[in-house]
């Protein structure tokens, strides 16, 4: 069995005479099973694992989404006063809700996911290639909805800044600034708008990706992690 030994982004793989693995297609076949193995077992708030919601948590997404509705009604109320438009409202409140829809189909393939590889690592006395093949299909599907979500988000993204700015804007006004009942919600709004700006910009490649291109892109992800650690350790040879 192999072990592993790191230091920041330089990796020493040992075999089991605690011997250096030389081979290069040995090391490329080592970092593509520990990437794979820390995506499928780590539980970290940020990892596939941190990402199942609790009931609780996808209730607090739901009541977050009534806030905003109220601060989207107290926007709408003011729209004469501040000449703000409101065409753009219904199609950002359809990606709320559909982002709800989504985050309970992603809770499902989350659980079984996290099953496939519960039952694969039980009977496994390693974790090799074969668990990875075998949790690979599951992998994917939970990961698809990683890719619904960022591309339901960018297909509205001209929406985003306008509604910030009309939710700032009210805000700021004498009558709702020392009410939290109105402040909160449209708080709410501005932070969630600032947030999707966000997400697109950090998933921009993905934006751009096709469905196809998206899976295969996740299939070789162990493959293309394994070669850059093999390109940062040239580097520091060198």
């Amino acid at each position: 069995m192999s072990k592993i030994r790191s230091s920041g982004e330089h990796y020493i793989y040992l075999d089991s005479n605690n011997n250096v693995v030389e081979d290069e297609k040995t090391i490329k076949r080592l970092g593509r099973i520990f990437f794979f193995m820390d995506a499928f077992l780590n539980d970290d708030s940020e990892s596939i694992i941190g990402a199942l919601q609790s009931d609780e948590e996808v209730e607090k997404d739901k009541d977050e989404i009534e806030l905003m509705a109220r601060g989207f009604e107290t926007i709408q109320q003011k729209n004469r006063k501040y000449q703000i438009e409101i065409r753009d409202y219904d199609k950002v409140k359809n990606v709320l809700s559909k982002l709800v829809e989504l985050r309970g189909k992603t809770n499902l393939r989350l659980e079984g996911f996290l099953k496939v590889v519960a039952d694969e690592t039980e009977k496994q006395k390693y974790f090799d290639e074969d668990v990875i093949e075998v949790c690979m299909p599951a992998y994917r599907d939970v990961m698809t909805c990683n890719y619904e979500k960022v591309q339901l988000i960018a297909k509205n993204a001209s929406s985003y800044d306008y509604i910030k700015k009309a939710a700032e804007k009210v805000k700021k006004s004498y009558s709702m600034r020392f009410s939290t009942f109105y402040t909160e919600p449209l708080m709410k709004i501005s932070y969630k708008m600032r947030y999707f700006e966000n997400l697109i910009k950090s998933y921009d490649s993905i934006v751009n990706m096709t469905y196809n291109q998206y899976i295969k892109a996740i299939e070789n992800s162990g493959k293309a992690n394994a070669e850059y650690k093999i390109t940062m350790l040239r580097n520091k040879i060198k």
